[in-house]
């Protein structure tokens, strides 16, 4: 193990009403056994297919490439579908308004570099980036068993609540330079107080988008293949132009799609939004110094 990397655990004694608190916290948490048994070899033969099949470019860059899931796809149906597997999802963010947004195949090649540190959020323009309480998370649901040697997630702890010096030094998350990085970047590099969060086949890692993570190299001979599904937390107070912009998203069902939708079993879960979808100008660059109030 690198000097500076921590395998993650869960102290002995911690509730689940501790482990919530440490997502607000940490901006972090693993949901154990998220998805197990028969339906795990479900998902990986669902996902196995939608990989075979012809479809637009997602994003492809050194260390990870993503395949876009529209609502309907099986896996997606499959882990959205199962009731319990949602109330848990409910019960970890505390959250009254959960809506499904998108979801995509992350798949991290054999013998692939590490990802660089980045965060996900997109809208660091608007107010609501600077509130405590997430906007947006992400459940990334693991195939396989992940550590240091196969490209397991590593973390940056309440990166998402305040800035730290790293945020300064990192390219815009989605642009062509973060595709050029040498390996001794500061973004690249090991961070001494990042956490490795190594999880079993099945686990899913909770992760606010605003916080900084990254992973480390795939030095197998295996890929290291997770399904990734985005999630607004509130939607129902989230602001208008906000849910303007993410009723464009292309996973979402289209309105000649309706009687599917109303058939699903998750309906409930899918975003309504009444107004006229309108995009909002993306920032994913987090300002080099920043903290969340209220």
């Amino acid at each position: 193990m690198s000097e500076g990397i921590q395998e993650h655990c869960v102290p002995s004694g911690t509730t689940k009403n501790d482990e919530r608190s440490l997502f607000g916290v940490n901006g972090w948490s693993v949901i154990r056994n998220f998805i197990s048994g028969d339906e795990l070899a479900a998902v990986r033969e669902s996902l196995s297919a939608a990989a075979a099949q012809p479809r637009p470019a997602c994003m492809s860059r050194p260390g990870n490439d993503l395949m876009l899931l529209r609502w309907n796809e099986p896996a997606v149906a499959r882990v959205l579908g199962a009731k319990s597997r949602m109330q848990r999802l409910n019960a970890e963010l505390d959250a009254s308004g959960l809506k499904w947004l998108s979801a995509y195949i992350s798949s991290k090649a054999p013998h692939s570099p590490p990802l660089w540190w980045h965060q996900d959020w997109w809208c660091w323009d608007h107010a609501i980036s600077y509130r405590p309480a997430p906007t947006q998370v992400a459940v990334l649901c693991y195939l396989t068993d992940t550590s240091v040697d196969n490209g397991a997630l590593r973390v940056l702890s309440g990166s998402h609540r305040r800035s730290m010096p790293v945020h300064a030094l990192l390219p815009e998350p989605h642009g062509e330079e973060a595709n050029r990085l040498p390996l001794h970047h500061p973004a690249m590099a090991d961070h001494p107080d990042q956490i490795t969060v190594g999880v079993r086949a099945g686990d899913a890692v909770l992760l606010d988008y605003r916080l900084l993570h990254g992973t480390h190299a795939n030095g197998s001979a295996s890929p290291r293949d997770c399904i990734l599904l985005s999630f607004i937390v509130d939607w129902p107070h989230l602001p208008d132009e906000l849910k303007a912009h993410c009723a464009l998203h292309p996973a979402l069902p289209r309105q000649e799609e309706a009687p599917a939708v109303a058939a699903s079993g998750y309906a409930a879960l899918l975003p309504q939004f009444a107004g006229m979808p309108e995009s909002l100008q993306v920032n994913r660059r987090a300002p080099p110094i920043f903290e969340t109030t209220g």
